[in-house]
């Protein structure tokens, strides 16, 4: 409860960077002239609502990740991907200059903790899902010929690593939740008529939501799956 209680603080603080980051590049996206929204339109209420659930995904990674020495590298893999999914819901643009240098980061802190947690040999699982991940992406950006940016093919080589640094489950799971999310919710909006067929819809939030659910659940869903199949 402690433990749980100081991270859902740290992530409140960790929320409003977040926010500020992401604020910074929706500035700069409009001055480039491109498309702004999302929670760039709700200015009033995109503060306290980024700090709540940035809080919230603080205090519970220590009940999905566990307490080890992962931990740290978990908690940034949170403020990162929550950063890069308003920057996508902003400007639909998940930036290089955030994307790099947080992933080499959460690599760094993702190797010193599985050594110190003595699991090396998830290390080699970790860095082949996010390569896996990255090229089940990169196919996907081609068949769609630009209908498919390349920032979430960017963006799957640092989720893969973290789904898959937990089992293949995960990975294979976090991948097929990213697109049935993204297929259900994109239908929903054609059908009511807030998108149609040629605007695009920011696909990292997706990436990022079938992660979690991952983390989460994936080695439960895998087993439901696995014992429901004929």
């Amino acid at each position: 409860m402690g433990i749980a209680l100081t991270l859902s603080v740290v992530g409140l603080v960790a929320g409003a960077f977040a926010n500020s980051v992401a604020l910074d590049t929706s500035v700069e996206a409009a001055a480039a002239n491109a498309p702004s929204g999302g929670l760039y339109a709700v200015r009033s209420l995109r503060l306290p609502l980024i700090q709540i659930v940035t809080g919230a995904l603080f205090a519970t990674t220590p009940l999905v990740v566990g307490v080890s020495w992962t931990l740290p590298a978990y908690l940034w893999f949170v403020w990162l991907t929550v950063t890069l999914m308003i920057t996508d819901l902003d400007s639909k643009l998940i930036p290089n200059r955030i994307l790099f240098p947080g992933t080499a980061v959460g690599a760094v802190l993702l190797v010193l903790g599985a050594l110190f947690d003595g699991q090396p040999e998830a290390i080699v699982r970790a860095v082949g899902g996010g390569i896996a991940s990255f090229l089940v992406l990169y196919v996907v950006a081609r068949l769609a010929r630009g209908d498919f940016g390349l920032g979430d093919v960017k963006l799957a080589l640092l989720l893969g690593m973290f789904t898959a640094y937990q089992g293949w489950e995960e990975l294979v799971v976090g991948l097929f939740a990213a697109f049935i999310l993204g297929g259900v919710v994109s239908i929903v909006l054609l059908v009511t008529g807030s998108r149609h067929r040629k605007d695009s819809i920011p696909f990292g939030p997706f990436l990022v939501a079938g992660a979690y659910l991952a983390l989460t659940w994936g080695s439960d869903i895998a087993s439901w799956y696995t014992a429901t199949s004929p």
